[in-house]
């Protein structure tokens, strides 16, 4: 009988993400509480705590490899400005004609593995053993990561995650009605939005700079 795996469907930033900060592009493994990150909507805001999981995710579950984005020629002249991996379960900011004319929205956020035309995440056999970080402000916050917004932790991920009880207090992150910063597209959105790409496109046109 065979036995189907099941992995964490935690969010995170991969090994060696660039986050821009108030002192410039820094690796995420440099990040700690306090450091203020530039986000797209509030400005400059710290970080309440950075969690860090390696293996297994906060939810015990194995993690899934990394999408591994590349910057490429053909994509848009602003975006992606070098390698970045990012959990497949990380929502991006997601800026298109398509998401205007299809669902209302100038901007929306969608799963980078959602996104993609893998079936499943390609194995890098040179990429560093499988962890991811996991950013917690005060907000919901989208943030600048090698030239593309990405989101930090939200509260499904948020809520796996073991805090001390006055981060739980002082972000909203962990409140019942909390909010994305834009709006959420399902699986069946994302494909579509995907789809509608022209042949000479790429993934990286979708995602805003």
């Amino acid at each position: 009988m065979s036995v189907e795996l099941t992995f964490s469907k935690a969010s995170g930033f991969g090994p060696g993400a660039m986050i821009m900060t108030m002192d410039g592009e820094l690796p995420v493994e440099w990040l700690e509480s306090g450091d203020r990150l530039i986000t797209r909507d509030h400005g400059a805001q710290p970080i309440l705590a950075i969690k860090r999981s390696r293996g297994i995710g906060p939810d015990g579950l194995p993690l899934l490899p990394p999408l591994h984005l590349r910057p490429r020629e053909n994509a848009a002249t602003e975006g992606l400005q070098e390698p970045l991996r990012l959990s497949p379960h990380h929502q991006v900011l997601v800026s298109s004609p398509h998401v205007a004319l299809n669902l209302g929205k100038h901007e929306a956020m969608a799963e980078i593995g959602a996104l993609s035309r893998r079936i499943a995440p390609r194995p890098d056999p040179n990429a560093p053993a499988i962890s991811y970080h996991h950013i917690i402000m005060e907000h919901h916050e989208l943030i600048l990561t090698c030239g593309i917004w990405a989101e930090t932790t939200g509260l499904e991920t948020a809520a796996m995650l073991s805090v001390p009880p006055e981060i739980r207090r002082a972000s909203k992150v962990f409140a019942e009605d909390a909010k994305a910063p834009r709006m959420c597209l399902n699986r069946v959105e994302s494909k579509m939005i995907r789809d509608l790409l022209d042949p000479e496109e790429t993934l990286l046109h979708l995602l805003a700079a």
